[in-house]
């Protein structure tokens, strides 16, 4: 909640994606959150090359719209009332957290949409430059207006890559002179984007606007002022109804918690890629053009090169033993019959892996490369993950399923999604079975037609994920011995829910094999897979942290960065941490960090004890000693409650400082889940700490109101609440001492 009124200068990182562009165009931008609507308009023209001289206009989540209010004055376009006006409506105001979305539509003929997602919010600092930034993208910009939207814009690059031009047809203008131009249609040009948009003023919208008529809820996620938030606010200036302010001072709180992971030796890890078929014939096809190949005005080798290619580098081996290529007649037959080396996977897929990761460069109608050797090490590794990251984009926009579209291809993107996090989240070796997912589903799910749908959506999902990935070298998958591809499962369950009664006729999953001796499929991440998978991770903005990364880092970022560790990651990461420096020095640091108030520093106590406790040198209990007695509060509590584990060591402290110092670090724990509303945390956590045999119930309440901390009326008053169902005369005497500790402040 705002305190003065005002909140802290921040930018905000949205992704762009144009819908129906397959492989997925999309642009990274960062702009200031108090910037227009309208600036973003602007940005985006630049982003996508647009040309501006059609009409456009936003759409957000709930049906919402902003535009050039001047232009859109005299055309219906379903709003009621009409349409915000962009320049007075500010980016943050709609897009208020990670998640949010806008829509947002160029050119009311050819209906260009785009896709806006707010990914993460940027603390800005203190008097830096307001600026309007490119951090990332695919593909080039769109060619020209006019063409008939994204269909057009499909039907112009597949003709600028056919060989016999585009002949006479609606396109052939453009098509001749997009190639006499040398257009690349994978190029993306990042510093050129920003150059462009570095001439951008981010224009800040005026804070009287309102949105447009309709309902003003906020989404679903974003936390509202109640009048009890309004009754505890000082600034004034807070209505009930009005968003919750988080602040930009850390992640976002919907931002997944991933388990710190370690990760293979650089070498390793280059000779892994290179142990990747589809990587190993990218790199000697890169090596193979070194002195040039003659290529077709579709950027691909000539029929001629492309049978040389295959059987001098033995591409033919991508497809697998069981492919028709490996038989050697068979293979000449097909080789033969070539008609453009588009018309085979086997070098197609090498081809523009090489192409679009930079092995291979075409001017001249030749292809140049270079020699194998010379790409090594961290190149490799970019090379390989850049390419993982491109699958993983790709299947977030348009789903893991060829032909699937709509909500069903949104569907399986979703599942794709939480399902590289579970990879990811597993620990090494270990294999994530979809059998198992689906049973887990099983039993908190309703059964019925829709259910059977997800489970076959999941399963199809499951194993093309799977496929792709290990094409990649990123996991071992091993399918299943079930009899009918799950895809096949998927089409007819909705065949079935189209008109046919399920469950006529036995389950197209049905197998002569009792279930229990059949084995689903399954997949694992590689040592490889892990790296490329966080590298995706992190260009994402989701923390993904590393084993030993704080060895070098001060006590504060060591204890932040412990939360959300278990007990053996702490111990792994706090025994590096302590292995840089003397245990004297460590413990000055952490009890330093200490020091504050609120959550963070509330969160950094907690962590400091138990890393404290570990601490048995001399030196550093007498370091502890000091800061016992000094005036410090947190840093002081800590310390003695520290000190009060250990009544044998020389430097101990009076076993009442301990307690003291004990019950105002429950306070300070027990105030994280109070400030969050958690109260199931909230009670659970008082309980753990609550009996002590050598108290009755009303002295341990009576030390508990007297506790000198700021939070301490609160988390009496909220626990006295979230104990009603548990305890009703133990929330009595809760309530009673939140009013003590108030009138005692």
């Amino acid at each position: 909640m705002r305190r003065d009124g005002k909140t802290a200068p921040s930018d905000l990182q949205l992704k762009i994606v144009l819908h129906g562009t397959r492989p997925p165009l999309w642009r990274r931008l960062v702009l200031p959150s108090d910037a227009s609507l309208g600036t973003l308009h602007d940005a985006i023209q630049v982003a996508f090359g647009w040309h501006g001289g059609h009409l456009h206009l936003f759409t957000d989540e709930f049906g919402r719209g902003y535009g050039d209010t001047a232009r859109l004055t005299d055309i219906d376009l379903g709003f009621g009332r009409g349409v915000g006006d962009e320049d007075a409506t500010a980016l943050g105001d709609v897009l208020a957290e990670a998640g949010a979305r806008l829509r947002y539509v160029y050119d009311f003929g050819d209906d260009w949409e785009h896709g806006i997602t707010l990914e993460k919010t940027l603390p800005r600092p203190v008097g830096a430059e307001r600026t309007v930034r490119c951090v990332g993208g695919r593909r080039a910009d769109v060619p020209a207006e006019d063409i008939g939207g994204v269909w057009g814009l499909a039907q112009v690059l597949e003709l600028l890559q056919a060989p016999d031009g585009a002949g006479d047809g609606p396109h052939g203008e453009l098509v001749a002179e997009l190639r006499a131009a040398g257009y690349d249609p994978a190029a993306f040009d990042r510093d050129g984007i920003t150059a462009q948009l570095a001439q951008l003023t981010p224009v800040a919208a005026s804070r009287a606007a309102k949105p447009p008529a309709r309902d003003r809820v906020g989404r679903g996620g974003v936390r509202r002022l109640t009048a009890e938030d309004v009754a505890l606010c000082t600034c004034g200036q807070c209505q009930v109804g009005d968003p919750a302010d988080a602040g930009v001072d850390g992640p976002a709180d919907d931002l997944p918690v991933l388990r710190p992971v370690t990760l293979a030796p650089q070498k390793d890890l280059v000779a892994a890629v290179r142990g990747v078929p589809l990587f190993d014939a990218a790199l000697r096809l890169a090596a193979w053009c070194r002195e040039g190949r003659q290529v077709t005005a579709g950027r691909v080798l000539r029929p001629a090169l492309a049978r040389e290619a295959v059987e001098e580098l033995e591409l033919w081996k991508l497809a697998g033993d069981g492919s028709p290529y490996a038989d050697a007649v068979a293979r000449a037959r097909a080789l033969k019959s070539l008609r453009s080396a588009k018309d085979m996977t086997v070098l197609d897929d090498p081809w523009w892996l090489a192409v679009d990761g930079g092995l291979i460069t075409i001017s001249g109608g030749r292809g140049w490369g270079g020699a194998a050797t010379a790409f090594a090490g961290e190149d490799v590794l970019k090379f390989w993950a850049a390419a993982v990251g491109d699958l993983l984009e790709e299947i977030g926009e348009t789903g893991v399923l060829d032909g699937w579209h709509g909500e069903l291809g949104e569907l399986t993107a979703e599942i794709a999604d939480g399902l590289v996090g579970l990879l990811y989240d597993a620990p090494d070796d270990v294999w994530v079975a979809g059998d198992d997912l689906r049973a887990m589903t099983r039993e908190a799910g309703e059964i019925g037609p829709e259910f059977d749908l997800l489970q076959a959506l999941f399963a199809a999902s499951f194993r093309e994920l799977g496929v792709a990935l290990a094409y990649l070298g990123a996991v071992e998958y091993e399918p299943g011995d079930g009899d009918v591809s799950s895809e096949e499962v998927l089409r007819t369950l909705l065949n079935a829910m189209g008109g046919q009664e399920l469950g006529s006729s036995p389950s197209p999953t049905a197998s002569d094999r009792p279930r229990d001796d059949r084995r689903g499929d399954r997949m694992r991440l590689t040592p490889l897979g892990r790296y490329g998978l966080r590298a995706y991770l992190m260009e994402c903005g989701v923390p993904a942290p590393l084993l030993g990364e704080y060895a070098d880092a001060d006590a504060g970022a060591l204890l932040q960065g412990l939360l959300g560790y278990s007990p053996e990651e702490m111990r792994q990461e706090v025994e590096g941490w302590l292995d840089h420096r003397s245990a004297a020095d460590a413990a000055v640091g952490l009890l330093d960090a200490c020091a504050g108030d609120g959550p963070d520093a509330a969160a950094k106590r907690a962590v400091a004890r138990l890393v404290l406790a570990g601490l048995d040198d001399p030196r550093a209990l007498r370091v502890l000693r000091k800061a016992a007695d000094s005036d410090v509060e947190g840093c002081r509590h800590v310390a003695a409650a520290t000190l009060g584990t250990r009544p044998e060591a020389e430097a101990h402290v009076e076993s009442a400082r301990a307690r003291e110092a004990g019950l105002w670090l429950l306070i300070d724990g027990l105030s994280l889940h109070a400030g969050a509303h958690e109260d199931e945390e909230l009670v659970q956590g008082f309980l753990e700490n609550w009996n002590t045999a050598s108290q009755t119930p009303q002295q341990r309440m009576d030390d508990l109101w007297r506790v000198r901390h700021p939070a301490t009326a609160q988390v009496l008053a909220e626990l006295g609440e979230a104990l009603r169902g548990v305890d009703k005369q133990l929330a009595k005497r809760m309530r009673t001492a939140a009013n003590k500790a108030r009138s005692s402040r």
